[in-house]
């Protein structure tokens, strides 16, 4: 019995009936490979997006690089395997079980030093100015940047990209006549391992175990992985050594010299176009459910599974018919066929009515039931979007195999050319997608192009086959399914062409009532960018589906405070950071104040700074005062390139807080970075609508934000828009006495306030929610928002915080302690003058709108208030 695995290998290789169980192990190992490698990815994107910034181009670095180590080394090591297998020497799972071994050890490795490299790449990067007089990253930044990369990951990539030629060149040996059938089980298990991987990543390992525990569950299917090849291929085979397959294992023909290029080429623009497609995927479908974690992983989730399931499917049909050029052809068309058609009839109005209805449904229900739905309507359109094309998908690289695989010493060569060449397409594919279609076409045209790109990948396998058969019936065969795959993709981009032109990119815009209107929507490199008329209350903007900010003025009210009241708070501020632009409401409110020489402006999307205009009646054209300096960069990557005490007010109102790459923002290590950052004195306001995530998240995040802030108060803007202030200094105070002070002598300053229902003291302390030792107390038992603790990028699945509001956390409200922040507003216990219902101001606030409207006092102080009007209308509405 303990010669048994090595048995079951020699025999499976001989192509032995008995020895399924030793391939099946083989099997299972690889399975573990592939779960390994995609969280690998993962992560990695996502340590590398706090070391260089949670940007589009840091993302598209980290998987470039990814993809360019994994190409390389599947080609590199198929020569060397097929030099090995030439020479007999030594077992190839070996071989593999050693690779396994050395990427767990990387693995190890790069874990411990990415969270560390925050410096490295700050001292690398510097600033330009472009042609607006905006700052932008260099071109020697980036370079750097790439170098750092390509240093940290080309050695671990390479190994992983080296797995499966390796297994290729054992798996296929003399029998290339079945290469097809065996690499595309090989290819679909290795797939299948990263489709769950890729699933449990964001759905299981980090919320549960963080960013570094996840990597240590790759690194241990590595080692399992690579212990358990090393233990199948080293026990003696009590078959002996395998013979040689029978003769009719062997293919008739041989290739000419023109064949594999062709299928490479194929094979490239196949990855191209597949990968330019994903990324097109992700934008639409985020922006049709939300930019979270859960939904990326869904997307890649399935479309990882299609492949998987294709590559099987591919197999299967060269095993059984034979003849993968024609079924090659035949995918491509359909793979076209099914992208145009998904995403022609997958929109945002028909999404939202889904989500509505179950939200009405399952309302009473408990939680998980709740979010359950909501992943199945997720699941269900984005199955409907891409599972069909992710499957066709999957046909191509078994498929090119069997079609260039007809030679035994050059296996493992062909299985890595093709891999090479089908990555380095994916490459280009997705660079050319983000950074040039999407921007210079826009989503639906871009898809116009790439579909009619394919038809070249068509020709080019067709080329291939006049190559590679002599005239005779499979020419006829291969001339007529070239025929009918070109008569397919016409017809597909015809009816598509028949659509209207903005068909895909509106199906994103949500409106909340018939009378908003569209000004404008722009399509760029960060995403879709869209700018909405309020019936005439105001205009918004959203980027990817999803609001961002706006000019009606109670959200003008509480983005303002998030300047107006620290800037009031201190003597003499001089520079202030605003990180997220928005429309400008914060920035402009910092330029008012006559002390700031300096106002930095921090955004990583230059398509909401170009859209500045749209909002000039309420931002004043801020971006073109002097005083005023535009960063394109992430905010905390620009805090990492400044000198300590730089700021005396840092504010930030990120976007909607669960989505992916937010928490850079949140994490405990950005504040302590924010607060090395501030003056002696400064002051950081950090947005916190506790509305949006359960409620153990915004306690987890107060958490993080008290432990590096502990002078802290928590405001209210506008009720639930709740703001985090905190001091970099011993004492957190208001003092009423200086505030009137430096309003009078600011009249611009008090004019904007009073526009907005802060003019008055009572107004603007009225805003206290509770102060430090209330907040440390609710939070004490929960870890806090850290950067290998993202939690609150699971607090949700799905876009669905526009139905489900989350309650604000009772123990964080304290208003009647309301003196630790203002001791001189009270004297003896008293209110001062002008401060006479300031206790009942802050506590009508928190009460039930309709005990509000039934008590006489309460609906007084409501209609003697705009701002509290605003929040009880139907309080106005009981007194006439």
């Amino acid at each position: 019995m303990g010669d048994r695995p090595g048995a079951l290998l020699a025999q499976a290789e001989a192509g032995e009936g008995g020895g399924q169980a030793g391939v099946a192990i083989l099997h299972l190992i690889f399975f573990l490979s592939g779960a390994s490698g995609l969280i690998y990815q993962v992560v990695w994107v996502r340590e590398f997006g706090n070391v260089f910034g949670n940007t589009i181009y840091s993302a598209a670095l980290v998987i470039a690089v990814f993809m360019c180590g994994l190409g390389a080394g599947s080609y590199l090591a198929g020569r060397w395997a097929d030099r090995r297998y030439a020479a007999r020497t030594g077992s190839l799972v070996i071989a593999y079980g050693r690779v396994e071994l050395a990427i767990g050890a990387l693995g190890f490795l790069v874990s411990l030093l990415l969270p560390r490299l925050g410096d490295v790449a700050a001292a690398i990067s510097s600033y330009t100015r472009d042609e607006n007089g905006w700052y932008v990253l260099s071109t020697g930044s980036y370079l750097a940047r790439y170098a750092m990369a390509v240093a940290l990951l080309m050695p671990i990539t390479l190994l992983m990209g080296s797995t499966l030629t390796l297994l290729i060149r054992q798996r296929v040996r003399r029998d290339v006549g079945a290469a097809g059938w065996r690499i595309g089980v090989l290819y679909g298990i290795n797939t299948a391992g990263a489709a769950l991987g890729a699933f449990l990543t964001d759905y299981a390992f980090i919320p549960n175990v963080g960013l570094h525990g996840t990597q240590m569950i790759a690194v241990l299917f590595n080692v399992l992985a690579g212990f358990g090849a090393l233990r199948l291929a080293t026990r003696p085979a009590a078959g002996g050594s395998a013979p040689a397959p029978p003769e009719a294992t062997r293919p008739s023909l041989v290739a000419p010299s023109g064949w594999v290029p062709l299928v490479g080429l194929a094979i490239f623009l196949a990855g191209f176009v597949a990968m330019a497609l994903e990324i097109i995927w992700f934008r639409h479908l985020s922006a049709l459910f939300g930019s979270f974690r859960s939904v990326l992983s869904c997307i890649l989730t399935v479309i990882l599974v299609g492949i998987w399931l294709g590559s099987m499917v591919g197999g299967y049909l060269h095993r059984r018919f034979g003849r993968p050029v024609l079924f090659f052809m035949a995918a491509q068309a359909l793979f076209v066929v099914f992208t145009l058609a998904g995403l022609a009839t997958v929109n945002g109005h028909t999404t939202v009515g889904e989500k509505f209805i179950a939200h009405q449904a399952f309302a009473g229900t408990p939680e998980w039931q709740r979010e359950a739905i909501q992943l199945w309507i997720l699941l269900k359109n984005v199955l409907r979007e891409l599972g069909l094309p992710a499957l066709m998908m999957g046909f191509t690289y078994p498929l090119a195999n069997a079609m260039v695989q007809d030679a035994e010493g050059a296996v493992g060569r062909r299985a890595g050319v093709l891999y090479l060449a089908n990555t380095a397409g994916a490459v280009l594919g997705s660079l050319a997608a983000g950074f040039v279609l999407l921007p210079a076409l826009g989503m639906q045209r871009s898809v116009t192009w790439l579909a009619l790109t394919v038809p070249l990948g068509l020709v080019a396998l067709y080329a291939a086959a006049r190559a590679r058969f002599p005239p005779g019936e499979r020419r006829r065969w291969a001339t007529a399914t070239l025929a009918g795959s070109l008569a397919l993709v016409a017809g597909g981009l015809a009816a598509w062409l028949g659509l209207p032109p903005a068909h895909v990119v509106s199906g994103t815009v949500p409106l909340q009532r018939q009378s908003d209107r569209v000004l404008t929507i722009a399509e760029g490199v960060n995403g879709v960018t869209v700018v909405i008329d309020f019936s005439g209350t105001g205009r918004g903007l959203m980027t990817n589906g999803q609001s961002m900010s706006d000019t009606r003025w109670l959200g003008q009210r509480y983005m303002r405070a998030f300047a107006h009241i620290p800037l009031l708070s201190m003597e003499a501020p001089e520079r202030a950071l605003v990180i997220a632009f928005g429309v400008g409401n914060t920035a402009h409110a910092a330029s008012l104040h006559p002390t700031i020489q300096r106002i930095d402006v921090v955004d990583t999307s230059r398509e909401v700074l170009d859209h500045a205009d749209y909002f000039a009646e309420a931002n004043r054209g801020v971006l073109k005062d002097p005083r005023v300096s535009v960063y394109v960069n992430d905010g905390r990557h620009h805090l990492r390139l400044q000198p300590p005490a730089t700021y005396d007010l840092i504010t930030l109102e990120p976007p909607p807080i669960a989505y992916a790459g937010v928490v850079a923002l949140y994490a405990r290590e950005f504040y302590a970075l924010a607060q090395s950052r501030l003056r002696p004195g400064g002051y950081l306001t950090q947005w916190l609508p506790a509305y949006q995530v359960p409620v153990e998240v915004t306690l987890a995040m107060v958490r993080a934000f008290v432990e590096v802030f502990p002078q802290t108060v928590l405001l209210s803007g506008v009720r639930r828009e709740l703001i985090l202030m905190g001091v970099n200094g011993p004492r957190i105070e208001i003092d009423p006495g200086r505030v009137r002070a430096r309003l009078a002598a600011a009249p611009a300053v008090q004019a904007d306030l009073d526009r907005v229902s802060l003019g008055t003291l009572r107004e603007l302390v009225g805003t206290f929610v509770a102060p430090a030792d209330t907040l440390v107390a609710a939070v004490e038992s929960y870890r806090p928002v850290t950067d290998d603790n993202p939690i609150m990028e699971y607090g949700i699945l799905s876009q669905r915080a526009q139905f489900d509001v989350h309650p604000i956390p009772g123990n964080l409200v304290n208003v009647s302690a309301v003196a630790r922040w203002c001791p001189n507003c009270f004297v003896a216990g008293r209110p001062i003058p002008g401060l006479e219902n300031l206790p009942a101001y802050l506590a009508i606030q928190w009460r039930d709108p309709a005990l509000v409207g039934r008590d006489e006092d309460a609906r007084a102080l409501v209609g003697a208030s705009p701002y509290l009007r605003a929040l009880f209308p139907q309080a106005v509405d009981s007194r006439r």
